[in-house]
């Protein structure tokens, strides 16, 4: 008779299978640990004495996590038969986990208040991979000999068994502190905690603090009226100050406190959280060794949250943190919450690198990302930890600025790409579907098994002689360009005289007056619309496409009319949501397609996602489970191209 304990894992990554397996070792109990494709089992005798006192250990030691769900147990005669996913050997790049935050708040340990301290199964360590295979021989910590307890450890610590990155205070990476006057070096554990004390008392008193983490650069400050860049992220430092300053269904909360520690826009609560951001905030909880302890004294000098800006070396601080180690950071990763729907929406960190099947031997490159074969499997990483590989063929993509003088070089474009990517997550390659692709411009495509098509593709915007085009769209448009002029004189001018490539969506959030001029400060000021029910904007114009020139005239009409910019912006996703949910019925009928796929950025809005819900959501459409809906999915598309 067999005890069986399954927990929900919506994942391919195994670190929490391994730490199982470790505990397990070390606890010198006999189990089965099996990870499927959406699950995790355990498979114990059930007459096993150590049973209990293991599935109470497992409480304490498996960290939050945004792919665990619920667990379940029964008792079966036979074994279970599952199909097992694949075991890879890769860098993670998370927070660490209960046993290792434990040794670093714990006096007595060789890592107290040691901010690299890792095992196998978390931690911040794909910033110092150099190169595969990964081992220590291939990170920058090659550099620094481990001391003989740590090489005890590797040999009689279970979860630490043969780690590559193993290290404590005694022979680990030495951080220092500069001022404009001094430089204090941490040598010991005393020193260690009375640099991050200064610090956190530093921030306290208004003071700004350059700190070199894992993720690379970030400045951190107290926000105030005269200093909170938009572009900032609010760092939670206390977990009991989430339910006073933010706004947050429980998801949301799991989501921030889980091991993976991504980014997440939140609803803003308190008056002076308010007063700072508006409506709603980027929100972060302590995701490194570096800002977790940091975090510690931020608590003991009486702030509840900071800020933080992402920067480089040379940003200026009253304060500056460093250590002597290169790394390479990962963009961080945004997700997007809907009731039990979570989305990654971009970014590198958490999901990459990822071990994907292929048996192509293809090497694909885009976003500064590379799925390169190894053995039975492709991996996808970082272009710099690729050393030079032999491939039959090279997928680059069409934007990207890579020569890698291949005979058989293919370039493509990012729909087609994500689309096939959505297809391939979900084994619907083959099969005729609608996609769309919304990421700056609005595409829908149709794929007939063997090829993406842009059924539908957007009119091209450009920003140049803005006015030239938007007066000479339909009659009586020069005479709205007129009445705009006089009632917006200065939006008008910085409309006139804009540079670069600018998309619609840039474009909208300067016509509003938005602080953040991107499609985020739309997203954002949108949520702070409480009402229901939006205003009817142009979405096209001829052919049943995308008009942005339509577009943009037809909200400047609104505003001369005195509607409110977060009515606006709110009306702009719900307009957005019926158009898609117009078109792709039609495009279905014509194709006698029965799948869905929609992908990019944009679909990461809760009024243009609950409205495609509303819509489209009887038709079942499908997006990204293991891979961002954004950009970034086109490394993994590209394979089935």
């Amino acid at each position: 008779m067999y005890f069986i304990f399954e927990i929900e894992f919506s994942s391919n990554k195994n670190y929490i299978a391994e730490l199982i397996r470790a505990y397990a070792r070390q606890e010198q109990v006999e189990v089965d640990v099996l990870q499927s494709a959406e699950k995790i089992t355990m498979i114990f005798n059930k007459d096993d004495e150590n049973l209990e006192h293991f599935l109470l250990g497992i409480e304490e030691i498996i960290p939050a996590s945004l792919f665990l769900g619920k667990g379940k147990h029964y008792f079966a005669e036979e074994k279970p038969v599952l199909m097992p996913v694949s075991k890879s050997k890769l860098p993670l790049n998370i927070a660490p986990c209960p046993t290792c935050q434990k040794e670093m708040f714990d006096v007595s340990s060789r890592r107290y208040y040691y901010p690299f301290t890792s095992c196998n199964h978390c931690g911040s360590q794909h910033p110092f991979v150099d190169k595969y295979p990964y081992e220590r021989p291939n990170t920058f910590m090659k550099f620094l000999a481990p001391c003989e307890d740590c090489l005890s450890e590797t040999k009689k610590n279970a979860l630490r068994l043969d780690y590559p990155l193993i290290s404590c205070i005694e022979c680990g990476i030495a951080i220092r502190m500069l001022d404009k006057e001094s430089e204090h070096l941490a040598l010991n554990k005393g020193d260690y905690r009375r640099l991050f004390e200064v610090s956190g008392r530093a921030i306290a008193k208004g003071k700004h603090v350059l700190m070199k983490t894992t993720h690379g650069f970030r400045k951190f400050f107290k926000p105030t009226a005269e200093y909170s860049p938009v572009t900032s992220t609010l760092l939670m430092a206390d977990v009991n100050g989430f339910n006073v300053h933010l706004m947050m269904v429980e998801q949301e909360f799991n989501a921030l406190l889980s091991i993976e520690r991504p980014l997440l826009r939140v609803a803003t609560k308190s008056d002076e959280l308010k007063a700072l951001y508006g409506s709603s905030v980027q929100v972060k909880y302590p995701d490194d060794g570096m800002t977790m302890l940091l975090a510690r004294e931020l608590m003991t000098a009486g702030l509840q949250y900071i800020s933080y800006i992402e920067c480089d070396s040379d940003e200026e601080a009253d304060f500056l943190v460093d250590f002597d180690m290169p790394i390479n950071p990962q963009q961080d990763m945004k997700i997007f919450i809907n009731q039990d729907k979570k989305l990654f929406v971009s970014g590198k960190r958490i999901l990459f690198p990822a071990a994907v099947q292929s048996n192509k031997n293809r090497v694909i490159v885009a976003h500064d990302l590379a799925c390169v074969q190894t053995g039975k499997q492709s991996v996808i990483d970082s272009v710099a930890v690729f050393d030079t590989v032999d491939t039959e063929e090279l997928y680059v993509l069409e934007t990207e600025d890579f020569d890698g003088g291949h005979s058989n070089e293919h370039r493509f474009e990012q729909y087609e790409a994500s689309m096939m990517s959505v297809l391939a997550e979900h084994y619907k390659v083959g099969q005729k579907a609608i996609g769309v692709h919304f990421d700056g411009s609005l595409n829908f495509l149709y794929y007939n098994g063997k090829k993406v098509i842009n059924a539908v593709p957007a009119i091209a915007f450009e920003s140049d002689n803005l006015w030239e085009k938007v007066s000479t769209l339909r009659e009586g448009s020069d005479r709205l360009v007129g009445n705009y002029k006089k009632a917006y004189p200065e939006v008008f001018d910085r409309l006139d005289n804009l540079e670069g490539d600018m998309d619609i969506f840039e474009v909208t959030a300067i016509a509003l007056g938005l602080e953040d001029e991107s499609i985020e400060g739309i997203s954002a000021e949108a949520l702070s619309f409480l009402g229901k029910g939006g205003l009817q904007i142009d979405t096209r114009v001829k052919d049943n496409r995308f008009d942005n020139y339509a577009f943009l005239t037809s909200i400047m009409s609104y505003q001369l009319g005195g509607v409110e910019s977060n009515f606006m912006c709110y009306s702009i996703y719900e307009s957005l949501g019926d158009y898609i949910g117009e078109i792709v019925p039609q495009l279905m009928d014509k194709t006698e397609a029965t799948v869905i796929t929609l992908t990019g950025e944009t679909f990461a809005n809760q009024s243009l996602y609950g409205r495609i819900q509303k819509t489209l959501g009887a038709k079942n459409p499908l997006m990204n489970k293991s891979f961002p809906i954004g950009k970034e999915n086109a490394v993994y598309g590209a394979l089935y191209l």
